[in-house]
Order: structure tokens, then sequence, then C-alpha cells
């Protein structure tokens, strides 16, 4: 259950003969990733520095937005098992699109905090529809030993994004207000949402719910204790996650002393990253059981940031970028990978956006304790790094327990076929 069956034989070349519409949701990737890159490295040092926002109020505004985003995975995921996938994405994406022209307006007009931040929330929880419904459609066109490498290629299309938006923003920047990358970022959403109305054809899918929804089917979930496990275990790392586009940023600038410019440049290098060695990284760990495979991506995010504290040198803000950098290479693809195989067929979307909100909050919860750590402790780096360090490793020890939950659960099933037999 937790290893992929293709481990031995996962190579470059096995990604021929996908669906063409995993081919088009990477190329989507790649678009949207890029408008949102854009943005978002720069939103929290925008609102820090130009609008006079302490971190501790830039890290409550990515709380409310997290709360958007947590409704908006399971909007997204319910939505999609039961009128489909396509309809949420397009919709979410031309919507979202529609919210970014708001915000280039708002900040060129008004600047006024409240509307903007109302505006930053909407935008969450559009964005965040999107997830699910996506990443059920892969389940549903790719085959359980091919999802690994399916949620790669779409990771790897994320990450060209990410790579290319930093670097446009930050050459726009130094000609432009702020406010015209939301301009940018509209177009892409657009964009994608277009693609997916008309490229993307609904997937076949054996099972689907038409029932109206409830509440308390969501309660359902809490019945597959090791999912439930996983997503808990998860939180921890996603606040650290969190990190990269808030707390992070602002360190690099206002304490390490460097450009806005070589921040896009090192989130660049993030991006560079996971398109070279995504594929090599998903063949090493499908070789070991997935717990432990999250522990060691943990590991590394605590590491990585843990660097920072000793020192803020250039070379050493590289140095954590490419190890934190490996973290998310263990950590993204094999995350989405095991919702999908622990998730019931007509509940993935719902399985999906359960484990959004789970995720979703971590990582958007990462800005505000962030905020306010570095609020307390930025004079004192090694105890700011220190404690973003010690909250990834909570996920390590609780992702090791789920390895051994995993395997009581593997040793029961075995117990009982052989009860039958």
């Amino acid at each position: 259950l937790y290893r992929s069956p293709d481990a031995r034989t996962m190579r470059l070349g096995s990604l021929t003969g996908f669906d063409r519409r995993i081919w088009i949701l990477a190329a989507g990737r790649v678009i949207s990733a890029t408008g949102y890159s854009i943005v978002m490295p720069f939103l929290a040092i925008h609102l820090n520095s130009d609008m006079g926002i302490s971190m501790v109020q830039v890290g409550l505004i990515y709380v409310v937005m997290a709360v958007a985003g947590a409704f908006g995975q399971i909007i997204g995921g319910e939505i999609a098992d039961r009128t489909g996938r396509r309809p949420v994405m397009w919709a979410s994406m031309v919507l979202r699109g529609l919210v970014f022209i708001g915000l280039f307006a708002v900040m060129i007009m008004a600047k006024e905090i409240w509307t903007i931040s109302g505006l930053l929330v909407v935008s969450s929880l559009l964005g965040s529809m999107f997830d699910p419904a996506s990443n059920a459609m892969v389940a549903d066109l790719v085959s359980v030993n091919r999802r690994m490498e399916a949620y790669s290629l779409l990771r790897v299309g994320q990450n060209i994004g990410w790579t290319l938006g930093p670097l446009i923003s930050g050459i726009m920047i130094a000609f432009l207000p702020f406010s015209y990358l939301f301009a940018v970022a509209s177009v892409t959403c657009l964009t994608v949402g277009a693609v997916v109305l008309l490229k993307v054809a609904e997937p076949l899918r054996s099972t689907a719910s038409h029932a109206k929804f409830h509440l308390r089917d969501m309660a359902t979930i809490a019945h597959n204790r090791l999912f439930l496990m996983f997503c808990i275990a998860s939180m921890p790392v996603g606040i650290v996650m969190g990190q990269m586009t808030s707390t992070f940023s602002v360190f690099a600038v206002q304490d390490a002393g460097i450009f806005e410019a070589e921040v896009g440049y090192l989130y660049a290098l993030n991006g560079v990253m996971v398109v070279a060695l995504q594929f090599p990284m998903a063949r090493m760990i499908s070789r070991y059981p997935m717990p432990s495979s999250l522990a060691l991506g943990s590991l590394l995010y605590a590491v990585g940031y843990l660097f920072l504290g000793f020192s803020g040198a250039i070379w050493v803000l590289v140095l954590s970028m490419v190890v934190t950098t490996l973290g998310e290479n263990v950590i993204s693809p094999s995350s989405t990978a095991l919702v999908a195989k622990l998730s019931p067929d007509s509940e993935r979307g719902r399985y999906m956006g359960a484990f959004g909100i789970f995720s979703s909050f971590g990582w958007s919860l990462g800005p505000a304790i962030g905020g306010s750590l570095y609020d307390s402790m930025h004079t004192a780096p090694l105890a700011l790094w220190g404690s973003v360090a010690m909250i990834a490793m909570i996920s390590v020890v609780m992702y090791l327990h789920l390895g051994k939950m995993s395997a009581e659960v593997e040793k029961s099933a075995s117990r009982a076929e052989g009860a039958k037999g």
C-alpha cells in the first residue's frame, strides 16, 4: 500500500503513454504557477515594507486566507465528486483571474488594506478549489502504478512556472509598481481556465455521487485511521513549508541584506531543482515505505532552515534553499499519491479536499507563526530558525509513528487472510 508498485521500472521514458489531458494539465500548471509565483513571493514584503503592516498582521491575513482555502478545498472536492472535475477547474480559474483584476485596480486607486485583504481571501478560496478537482482527475485518468509519475509530472510543470514567475517579477518590479504583477497573474488564470474549458474533456468514472451533501458525510473520513493520522502529521511540516514565501523572503531582504531580485533568483533555484531532480528522486523514494520517505523530507526541511540560524550570508541562503527543496521533492508528490491510494474511487475528490484542508491550514498558518517568531526573534536568528526546525521535527516523529501504524495494519490484514485460508 505504501510503496509504488512500479518502483523498479519507473524511468523517464515511461512518461510516454499518458492520456493527453495529463499533459494539458501539466502545461496548465506551468501557466498558473507562473502567475502565482509572480505575485506571492513578494506579497509579504510589499505589505510589510510598502504598506507598513507588521509581520504579525501579515501573518493574520495569511491565516484568514488559509481558512478560506480550507473551505475551498472541501467545496471543490465535493463539487468535483458530484458534477465533475472539469467545471470546478475552469470556473475557479476564470473567477480567480477576475479577482486578480480587482486587486490590480484596488492597489492602483485606493490601497485600502481591508479591500485588498478581502480580495486576497476570495482568491485563496477560488484557487484552492482547483487542486482537489485536478488531483482527482489525474487519479481518474492514471492507473495506480503510474500515479507517482503523473503527480511528479504536474509538479515539474508547476515548478517550471515557479522558476519563471520570480524571474519575470524580479524584472517587472524594477520598472513597474507591485500592483501590476496582479494584472499578469490575472492573464495566466484566465488562460488556464480557457484551456481547461476548451481542451480538457471530463473523464469517465465508474462511480459518482449525486446525493445532496451533508456535513456528516465528512465524518466517514475519520474512520480511516491511517488517512487521518497522515493528515495530522502533515500539518507541522506544512507550517514549515509556509515559511518559504513569507518569513524566508523577509529575513533574506531585511536581515541578510540581499535585494528582492536576488530573492527571485533563490526561488528560481527552487524551481530549477524540482524540474531537474523530481523524477530521479521519485524513483529513489518509491523503493521505500512512504511514511519513512515523508519523515526524511520533513527532516530535510528542519536541517535546511536551521542553517539560517548560524549565518545570513548569501551562500547559507542558497544552501538552505537547496536542502529544503530536496525535502519538498520528497514530500509533495508522495503526499498526493498516498491520498489517491487511501481514498475510495467515489470519494476521491472529498479525500483530496480533506487533505487539502490540513495542508492549507499548515501552509498558511506558516506566515502567522513565522511572522510572530520573526517579530520577536529576528535579532536572534538561531532561536528563530531553531524554532522553525523544531516544528518540522514534530512531523518527523509523527510520520515514523504512521509507519508503525501501517505495519500493524498490514500484519492484521495478513493474519485475517491467513485465517480465511
